[in-house]
């Protein structure tokens, strides 16, 4: 009960303070996910923990109006989602972001694990590093991880179907993009795919 109470007071928090993040002219760059972390080089971040600077709950509907924000970031955060509530979020990134605004993602390669499952002596097992996912360095258990994450993970992805899912939700200019140091984790780089769309 004390734990809801906190909840739904951060929350109107952050209402009060998206209200006014919309009202100054700087751009809005939003980092959704972000973990317990403030927003540094002109980004704010936004999750469902302490430690962010908008507290957030994006199984809701982002309390953003629409055409508001100019960016959108997300490291290892969409499958945490099923697919139903995937697009749900990505049609809310949608809505928020300006006309040419743009959503930049990083998800897990999950094309890497299969095919380490159908040729695992080529497989980089050092891939293998978050706990509770590793079980053992069996084939199977290769592809266990990354889709299980012990319950973790709940849609994965590829080159085809993080386009597909971005167009769905609305987005025209889908491309890959490489690495940018300036704000993807470098501990991600290796098992990570990166891409951008813009809202046209």
């Amino acid at each position: 009960m004390l734990q809801n109470l906190k909840d739904f007071i951060k929350t109107r928090l952050t209402i009060r303070k998206v209200k006014n993040l919309e009202k100054k002219d700087e751009p809005v760059k939003l980092e959704i996910g972000a973990g317990p972390k403030k927003g540094e080089n002109g980004w704010t971040t936004l999750d469902v923990c302490g430690g962010v600077d908008l507290f957030w709950d994006l199984q809701k509907k982002m309390p953003f109006n629409d055409n508001s924000v100019q960016e959108v970031y997300s490291c290892h955060v969409l499958e945490h989602f099923w697919y139903k509530d995937l697009m749900i979020l990505l049609k809310d990134i949608y809505r928020i972001l300006k006309p040419g605004g743009k959503i930049s993602v990083v998800v897990p390669n999950a094309r890497l694990f299969v095919e380490g499952y159908a040729h695992p002596e080529k497989f980089n097992k050092a891939l293998l590093k978050y706990e509770p996912g590793i079980i053992s360095e069996k084939k199977m258990d290769i592809l266990n991880y990354l889709f299980y994450m012990d319950n973790q993970h709940r849609y994965m992805f590829d080159e085809e179907n993080l386009e597909f899912v971005l167009q769905k939700a609305g987005f025209k200019s889908v491309k890959m993009r490489d690495f940018d140091p300036s704000i993807d984790l470098e501990e991600r780089r290796d098992e990570s795919l990166s891409m951008e769309a813009i809202k046209e």
